[in-house]
């Protein structure tokens, strides 16, 4: 991360909307406030654009990022809202940003389920479940499907990931709904590297 990027991010965190554009063909962008970054990973509290309430938390990669826009002055309406409807962002307790290892490791140990966007290769799809297993290429989830049907142990490589969700609306409703499933050992050491 620039010295720059880390300036700007510093500027705003916590404290003002915040909208970045990937440079990834068909991804579209990500709004809410920042709340953690790291040198490669950036940590949202979302707000769904449409609802303009605060919904879940994405992370992307800053190398996948090539605009950004800071709605930090009085005069944009976002702002107005924000302080109209006293939006205030949340970090998470315990995510950890260091790795994208360490990030999956730390929402799986709090979250039922993870959203995987790998964007580069299939930008309008995403794989959701709960996190079973890590090794130093790639990781294993239980794949549920978006009918709340569990479908098996997705494995998918770290290089393929470029947006992580969790804890949003959509997550939350699919783990309310998914049929229980008997206890998957899980097999996540602490550094899978």
């Amino acid at each position: 991360m620039t010295p720059t990027w880390n300036s700007i991010l510093n500027r705003h965190i916590a404290r003002h909307l915040f909208e970045v554009t990937s440079r990834i063909k068909g991804a579209g962008s990500t709004m809410g406030f920042v709340v953690e970054f790291s040198s490669d990973l950036i940590l949202f509290h979302v707000v769904n654009s449409d609802t303009l309430k605060l919904n879940g938390y994405s992370v992307v990669r800053e190398e996948d990022v090539e605009y950004y826009r800071a709605f930090d002055k009085r005069g944009f309406w976002q702002a107005q809202v924000v302080q109209q409807l006293g939006l205030k962002p949340v970090r998470p307790n315990g995510i950890l940003l260091s790795s994208l290892p360490d990030l999956l490791k730390s929402i799986g140990d709090r979250y039922a389920l993870i959203t995987i966007h790998p964007e580069k290769r299939k930008p309008d799809v995403c794989f959701i479940g709960p996190l079973l297993s890590l090794s130093k290429v790639t990781f294993t989830i239980d794949d549920l499907n978006s009918s709340a049907e569990w479908t098996g142990p997705r494995r998918i490589r770290y290089a393929d990931v470029t947006r992580v969700d969790f804890d949003g609306g959509y997550e939350r409703g699919l783990a309310s709904v998914a049929p229980k499933r008997d206890s998957l050992k899980r097999n996540i050491s602490p550094d899978p590297l």
